[in-house]
């Protein structure tokens, strides 16, 4: 399967698109790079996903200790539902940061990007 995009992402890009007052053709190049992939939307069993990879980040999950020598964290919660869509999908998620990088144990597959 080629890569998916979750809501999430879409929006970053919109939002970041409009703060950084792009013109018409750098819109129109995004929209078109947008449509190459299918857009993920919300579907219920994201929420459950959402709210344990949470609970997890920040060491409130019953069971379920994170890994040695990381402490609790706050996620952003748009890379809650990014991490939420690619386990709903059963899919790796390609990222060019660390802020997964304390979700495999709860089965999130990651890829790291170069930048």
């Amino acid at each position: 399967m080629r890569g998916v995009l979750p809501f999430a992402v879409v929006g970053e890009l919109e939002s970041f698109a409009l703060k950084a007052d792009w013109g018409y053709q750098k819109v129109a190049f995004l929209r078109q790079l947008l449509e190459r992939h299918p857009l993920v939307g919300f579907v219920p069993e994201l929420a459950g996903l959402y709210a344990r990879l949470d609970a997890y980040s920040q060491g409130k999950l019953r069971g379920q200790q994170l890994p040695t020598g990381m402490s609790a964290r706050n996620m952003g919660k748009n890379d809650l539902w990014i991490a939420a869509t690619a386990l709903y999908l059963d899919l790796p998620l390609h990222t060019t940061d660390n802020d997964f990088d304390h979700l495999p144990p709860l089965g999130l597959r990651l890829v790291k990007e170069p930048i």
